[in-house]
């Protein structure tokens, strides 16, 4: 039998009085959601403090794709070849970095277990699956104070988007908001956000005594940042709730530029588009008059990679690969994300730009000639699609998919246009987060 969320010291083990009386505050409100679950944080007083240096040493360094200016890569390669199982059986004799294998999700899928350090303790790591678009799912290992470091680079983002943290006022610090019919939800306090509520919420109807109990919980607790996917923004946003909070945060899926500009005109607050791996957490922030994703991570060395695995030149696109990390429970080397877009170096930052979830895909149009999904990308920036896919079958019919039927006439006259003939649409009969969409998909190939 659970404990009661406000009395939970094992979730919460540095859990105060004071703290103690607001989650219950939370919680037993008149419009209060169906909490189905528990978490908590599970970070002893140590852990917090070494949360709070790492926080405060990485907020002040720099991320570099150069690399000869990542120093620590030496130590991380050492450790990996002694205490990492999967590692072990790698040449030592290899001198130059780029020459050591990739390494993909298909990896951490088959053999998980070898990539766990076997100097690390196991008596509290934390496994969690996570599914994506390649078939393959993964078991991801974790730790509690892994867990916490993603507040240092949600901090350094806010930081670099002129919002600070510390000044945030209210009960309630930060909402996660789904959009699911079967959702994880709790409540609980957040000892790096000065002890104020952390909120996954799920939006969907279902999830509440009352739809309207929704915009009147939200505007009771006011709070500071809400965070999630452009989906469960989206349906948020239709939501007549009247608090303004100092952040929104975008994860997960791409965000398009007309979607990003409404949640700005929605919700009145700066909108953070952060490019997030369960592989690697937090890898680049959205920056105020730049375009892409500036590196948040000192110590992750990225990678822009060829079909071959070899490094493209500056500016080329390719596979995104990653080194290092911040999860001492997932040391990566080389790991080809299967994302894919271009590094450059921009006002002394390095940024990357033109960013898709996929590999790339190319569309025919009547004429014979070849587009690449990036383009498509480009056309459909100027719509708020929280969700979207477009397929071109063996036919060389192009199926297009989307949230709804509010732009589709414009998207297929643009879309028409572009390739010369006659674009399907389809309205997705319900919009959920619970599951990642492809967003690209062709039976045809391009042979030249």
């Amino acid at each position: 039998m659970h404990t009661v969320p406000w009395n939970d010291y094992k979730c919460m083990p540095t859990l105060d009085d004071s703290s103690s009386a607001r989650l219950k505050h939370i919680i037993d409100q008149p419009h209060a959601p169906i909490f189905k679950n528990q978490s908590g944080h599970h970070l002893q007083h140590e852990e917090l403090e070494e949360l709070s240096r790492f926080t405060i040493d990485e907020a002040t360094r720099e991320a570099s794709a150069a690399f000869d200016e990542n120093t620590w890569i030496a130590l991380f390669l050492r450790n990996c070849f002694n205490n990492v199982p999967f590692y072990k059986h790698y040449d030592k004799s290899v001198q130059r970095f780029e020459d050591y294998p990739t390494i993909d999700r298909s990896d951490l899928s088959t053999r998980i277990t070898d990539f766990v350090p076997d100097d690390l303790p196991l008596d509290r790591i934390i496994a969690y699956e996570t599914s994506g678009t390649t078939g393959h799912s993964l078991t991801i290992p974790s730790h509690p104070i892994v867990a916490a470091r993603y507040s240092a680079y949600h901090k350094k983002s806010l930081l670099w988007n002129h919002v600070d943290t510390r000044e945030f006022e209210s009960e309630v610090a930060i909402v996660l908001a789904g959009y699911q019919e079967k959702c994880f939800t709790y409540a609980s306090v957040s000892p790096y956000l000065n002890n104020k509520g952390l909120l996954k919420l799920n939006f969907h109807p279902d999830d509440w005594f009352s739809p309207n109990d929704r915009e009147q919980y939200l505007d009771i607790n006011k709070p500071d940042l809400i965070s999630g996917d452009p989906i469960s923004l989206s349906e948020l946003s239709k939501i007549p709730f009247n608090h303004q909070p100092k952040a929104i945060l975008s994860t997960s899926m791409t965000l398009l530029n007309a979607t990003r500009r409404h949640f700005e005109t929605r919700y009145q607050c700066p909108v953070l588009d952060i490019y997030s791996l369960n592989e690697a957490g937090p890898i680049g922030c959205s920056i105020p008059g730049k375009t892409g994703f500036r590196l948040l991570q000192s110590r992750l060395y990225v990678e822009i990679l060829d079909v071959t695995g070899k490094p493209v030149a500056t500016g080329e696109r390719g596979e995104i690969a990653l080194t290092g990390g911040f999860n001492d429970y997932l040391p990566l080397l080389r790991y080809r994300t299967g994302d894919y877009g271009r590094l450059i170096l921009e006002d002394g930052h390095w940024f990357i730009k033109d960013l898709e979830g996929r590999p790339p895909v190319q569309f025919k149009t009547c004429s014979g000639v070849w587009l690449n999904n990036v383009d498509v990308t480009h056309m459909l920036q100027r719509y708020p699609l929280s969700q979207f896919s477009l397929h071109q079958d063996k036919q060389e019919k192009m199926i297009i998919t989307l949230p709804s039927a509010t732009f589709s006439q414009h998207i297929k006259e643009l879309l028409e246009v572009k390739f010369g003939q006659k674009v399907e649409v389809k309205v997705l009969e319900k919009v959920s987060s619970d599951k990642k969409v492809i967003q690209y998909t062709s039976d045809l190939r391009n042979t030249f």
